[in-house]
């Protein structure tokens, strides 16, 4: 039976609202104009009062532990929609979800960790008894790049090989002067750290395994030619393979400078080595030893999807990635994605109710017509991605194969 509290949606908290993420999340709520409520709900009620007074229109600061259930419940049950950007989700996710499901509440988050995302869909029942829409990963990487995904996998009549990836370059917070950092590496760097650590999930010969993180992968590129990256645990890699049956490999990769990785294993391993906190290996990760020389340009870009299969009976890879952003870096890619979902959610264009990937519940022409308002330089949903394609494109460089789940 479901208990939704209203057919359309008019009021939502976003935990983590003053935030990195959450703040430009905020912004593009308010400017699509769906939300007659929103409260801005973070620990600090000082920089959440200042995003609410910033943005003005629906917001209203509220001071939010997200470690305090009661106190989630308390605000939740004021609200249609939970939108969560409170990480490290490994920490945060299912406490938040869970409080917004016994809330009766929808719920959409930014969640990039591969692990609270499979965990998730332990809830979907739970959720789908309620009328419950949850919304996993509707962010840059994921979510941006799950809808580039399909538009790719769908040029071709078969896919067995599907690449999300992102490039650290893009990987990066814009500083505001009004919101100074408060010290400490971010949930983000946190979040990589634990992403490059241990073993990681993708989906190599048809089935999911546990691969080593930071091993290459080298692939043809549509208009780049040969490329480079390196395996990275993220949910596309474990929820593309729910939606795109056929598929043998599903990986996430992600690129730099090769010394960058270098250094990144070196901290992965010392932290495997239970020789380094997270705290302290996060912090190693913001600092690495610079080279002396600058390094070739990565010519990958931000975000982006290759699609490798058949289209009448010939191999072909197809490749989606954006022509243009929104500003504010990562905040503002991955915050605009949080807004747009909402925006569908109130638009009645998100009804299945259940735990879902953004590729199971999206329509991509929708996502990109919305997305597309908010980048620069100004385009359309239908210009926003650059889609090319190679005929006989060269075998995948794949890593070893892990242990199978």
């Amino acid at each position: 039976m479901s208990t939704t509290k209203s057919a359309a949606p008019r009021s939502a908290v976003i935990v983590g609202g003053a935030g990195a993420m959450g703040r430009w999340a905020v912004r593009a709520i308010a400017r699509l104009g769906s939300i007659e409520r929103l409260l801005v709900a973070d620990i600090d009620l000082t920089r959440a009062k200042r995003v609410a007074a910033e943005v003005g229109g629906p917001c209203f600061a509220v001071a939010l532990d997200a470690t305090d259930t009661a106190a989630m419940r308390t605000v939740f049950a004021e609200c249609d929609v939970v939108l969560n950007t409170m990480g490290p989700f490994s920490l945060f996710a299912r406490p938040i979800l869970e409080a917004a499901i016994d809330s009766d509440c929808d719920y959409l988050d930014i969640d990039d960790d591969w692990e609270s995302t499979v965990e998730a869909f332990d809830l979907h029942e739970r959720a789908r008894e309620r009328g419950l829409k949850v919304v996993k990963g509707i962010g840059g990487s994921p979510g941006f790049s799950n809808l580039c995904a399909l538009v790719a996998a769908r040029r071709l009549d078969e896919v067995d090989t599907l690449l999300t990836g992102w490039s650290m370059g893009g990987a990066v917070l814009e500083e505001e002067d009004d919101y100074p950092s408060t010290g400490g590496s971010g949930a983000a760097v946190e979040h990589w750290l634990i992403q490059i650590s241990g073993t990681i999930r993708a989906w190599r010969e048809g089935g999911a395994r546990d691969l080593t993180p930071l091993q290459p992968v080298e692939l043809d590129y549509p208009g780049l030619g040969r490329v480079r990256g390196f395996t990275v645990g993220h949910p596309e890699a474990v929820t593309l393979p729910r939606h795109l049956p056929g598929l043998t490999t599903c990986l996430n990769i992600t690129s730099g400078p090769d010394w960058l990785f270098d250094h990144a294993r070196s901290v992965a391993a010392d932290f495997d080595a239970q020789t380094l906190t997270l705290a302290e290996g996060a912090h190693r990760l913001e600092n690495p030893p610079r080279p002396a020389e600058r390094a070739p340009r990565d010519p990958l870009g931000q975000v982006w999807t290759v699609a490798v299969g058949t289209r009448n009976g010939r191999r072909v890879a197809v490749s989606a990635q954006p022509t243009a952003m929104p500003p504010g870096k990562m905040g503002g890619g991955t915050g605009v994605a949080l807004a747009v979902g909402l925006e569908l959610l109130c638009r009645g264009r998100i009804t299945e109710p259940g735990v879902h990937a953004p590729e199971g519940v999206i329509d991509p022409s929708d996502f990109f017509t919305l997305y597309a308002e908010f980048v620069e330089p100004a385009t359309t949903g239908e210009d926003l991605l650059l889609v090319q394609e190679i005929d006989d494109p060269a075998p995948v460089s794949l890593p070893t194969l892990g242990h199978e789940v």
